[in-house]
C-alpha cells in the first residue's frame, strides 16, 4: 500500500473535493465565532485565530482514523478473498474516475457517482456551524464523516478492501492529512477576511 500516493491524492484531488463539500462548515463556524479585542501579542493572536481550525482538523483526523479502523475490521470479518479485494480496489478506482468526470462535467451520468447525505445531516451540520461554543469546530470535524466527498468514499472502499484495521486507519489518516493544508489555508483566509471587515 503506497501511503504517500494516498497522501498526495488528499493533497490534490481529495483536498479540492473535500473543500467543496466540507469547507463551508469550517468557514461557517469561524464566521460565527465572537472575536476578542486585538490586545494580545502577535504570536498569541496567531494561535488564538488558528485554534478553531486546528480543532476542526484534529478531531476530523481522529474521527477518520477510527473510521479506517472500523472499515478495515469490517473487511477482515468477512475474510475477503483476493479477487474480492481486487474488486474493491477497482471499485475505488472507478469512483475516482467517476468523480473526475463529474468535476469536469463530461456527461450527466457522472452525477450518479456523488452520494448525497440525508437532509437531516445537512440540518444538523448547519445548526452546529452557527454555534459559538469553543468545542463547535471540534464537533464539526467529527461530523464530517457524515458528508464524505467522492474521493473520501473511494478511500473508504480502499480501507475496506485492505481487510486490516491498522491498514484502514493508515489509509484514512494519510488521506485526511493530505487534505489538511487546503483547510488550513481556508481557515487562515477566512480569519484574515473576518478581521479586515471588522476593522473596516
Amino acid at each position: 500500500m503506497n501511503y504517500w500516493l494516498i497522501f498526495f491524492t488528499g493533497l490534490t484531488t481529495g483536498g479540492l473535493t473535500c473543500l467543496v463539500v466540507q469547507g463551508g462548515l469550517l468557514t461557517g463556524t469561524l464566521a460565527a465565532r465572537e472575536h476578542e479585542p486585538n490586545n494580545h501579542a502577535a504570536e498569541s493572536n496567531f494561535l488564538h485565530d488558528a485554534m478553531p481550525t486546528l480543532l476542526f482538523l484534529g478531531s476530523k483526523l481522529i474521527a477518520y482514523i477510527l473510521l479506517g479502523v472500523l472499515l478495515g475490521y469490517f473487511g477482515s470479518i468477512f475474510q475477503l478473498s483476493t479477487p474480492v479485494r481486487i474488486g474493491f480496489q477497482i471499485a475505488a478506482a472507478v469512483m475516482m474516475l467517476g468523480l473526475a468526470g463529474h468535476l469536469l462535467d463530461l456527461h450527466p451520468v457522472f452525477r450518479y457517482f456523488i452520494i448525497q447525505p440525508p437532509k437531516w445531516v445537512g440540518k444538523l451540520l448547519r445548526h452546529q456551524s452557527r454555534s459559538q461554543h469553543w468545542f463547535a469546530p471540534a464537533l464539526l470535524g467529527v461530523l464530517t464523516v457524515l458528508i464524505p466527498c467522492g474521493t473520501t468514499q473511494a478511500m473508504e472502499v480502499l480501507a475496506v478492501s485492505s481487510g486490516q484495521p491498522l491498514t484502514g486507519a493508515l489509509i484514512m489518516g494519510s488521506f485526511v492529512l493530505g487534505t489538511s493544508p487546503l483547510f488550513l489555508a481556508l481557515g487562515w483566509l477566512t480569519t484574515r477576511l473576518s478581521e479586515t471587515f471588522r476593522v473596516g
